[in-house]
């Protein structure tokens, strides 16, 4: 109860960067984790994880704490995500700063990117920028999951022409207030 509180209060004060009225149900946070195969040195980036609800259903799904990486700009939900997650390797930056950073940290790439930012609520340059950096440092065979409350796929389609990716809907959710699409883009 604690964290749906900490949900809304945050929702009150920062529509858009939340952009949901409600954590992501359990069934929507299955959806967005069933695109992961898991394999010994997975590394998983969560972007916009909140009160971990997908961070719950990756970790179900079996991906190792080690080898899965949350990045959450709010100060709030990172805090209350260390306390549930000790184990897990959690920033608290903004996801451009921690794209800019990655191979520097870890010297090598991620294998699956899945986000619940609401990309439609980033500006034109700021959605193609966090896009491409995100893509920049995706293995030859990553997948960037996404989630979004609009039928369109939300990522940058200045970013899919320009490095030729591919795009496909995984899948839709009406248990989800609001209902939810998850898009998949591969290289």
């Amino acid at each position: 109860m604690k964290l749906l509180y900490l949900w809304f209060k945050n929702y009150i004060k920062h529509p858009l960067e939340i952009g949901a009225i409600f954590p992501t149900s359990n069934v929507t946070s299955k959806l967005m984790a069933s695109e992961l195969e898991i394999k010994k040195d997975l590394i998983v980036v969560e972007l916009g994880p909140g009160t971990g609800k997908i961070t719950q259903a990756i970790l179900d799904k079996g991906v190792n704490e080690k080898n899965l990486i949350l990045v959450e700009i709010n100060d709030q939900f990172s805090n209350a995500l260390k306390i549930k997650y000790p184990k897990i390797n959690i920033f608290s930056e903004d996801a451009v700063t921690f794209f800019e950073k990655f191979e520097e940290r870890y010297k090598r790439k991620i294998d699956i990117i899945i986000s619940a930012i609401p990309l439609v609520s980033l500006d034109k340059n700021n959605n193609d920028l966090l896009c491409d950096l995100a893509i920049k440092n995706l293995s030859s065979k990553g997948k960037f999951i996404q989630i979004t409350y609009f039928i369109k796929c939300s990522f940058s389609e200045n970013i899919i022409k320009k490095l030729q990716l591919k795009k496909s809907l995984v899948g839709f959710s009406l248990i989800n207030i609001p209902p939810a699409f998850v898009w998949k883009i591969i290289k």
